[in-house]
């Protein structure tokens, strides 16, 4: 039986549009430091990371998106695409991040002991095979109606989004009125402790 230890590596992974739209569903303004914090436990958090696409209108998401580069997390951002289906007449959107999330963990994956998925797509079952194999503690946080069954299964550990939400939620007024503009992306590390968050959530 796995038991959380001081000495344990873990790292997050929010899959940042799911998790989103999962809090939106409970009704709750989610603070991802607290999700963190709170899914790390007594272990120690070597990494953070959250992947989120973005678009000319992607309003309410530039100053989350510095907050969190501000306070410790790896954002990977991708432009959303459209693009044209000549046989439905229509229009579609493509703005995945489920590969670049997979290397990135199977990267890191050698300095750690845990890793936590913030996610429910089933579609990173083999992510969560292929780490156990690597010997690692596998954790995955969600909400259960949004959650593959198949991916809490294969899962050493999985924490519905909806039990923690008294632990999470973020209280104070809504998002403010902020530019939309994407920043240049920062190589250096930043102290959390310097920046004092005026919101810890987005809406779009």
């Amino acid at each position: 039986m796995y038991t959380p230890s001081p000495n344990d590596r873990v790292a997050i992974f929010i899959d940042g549009e799911n998790i989103h739209y999962s809090a939106k569903h409970l009704n709750m303004r989610l603070d991802y430091l607290k999700l963190c914090r709170k899914l790390a436990g007594p272990r120690r958090l070597v990494r953070s990371y959250f992947y989120t696409a973005v678009s000319s209108q992607s309003e309410g998401k530039i100053d989350f998106i510095n907050f969190l580069r501000l306070n410790g997390f790896k954002v990977v951002i991708k432009e959303i695409k459209s693009f044209n289906e000549a046989e439905q007449g229509g229009r579609s959107v493509r703005s995945s991040l489920d590969m670049e999330m997979a290397i990135d963990a199977l990267e890191l994956s050698p300095k750690l002991d845990s890793i936590i998925l913030c996610t429910g797509d089933g579609d990173f079952r083999p992510l969560v095979e292929a780490l156990g194999r690597r010997g690692l503690h596998v954790e995955v946080c969600a909400l259960r109606e949004m959650t593959s069954t198949d991916l809490i299964a294969t899962a050493d550990r999985y924490t519905d989004l909806a039990s923690l939400k008294d632990f999470v939620a973020l209280a104070g007024p809504p998002p403010r009125e902020i530019k939309n503009e994407l920043p240049a992306v920062e190589e250096e590390d930043f102290n959390s402790s310097s920046f004092k968050a005026q919101d810890t959530s987005f809406d779009f």
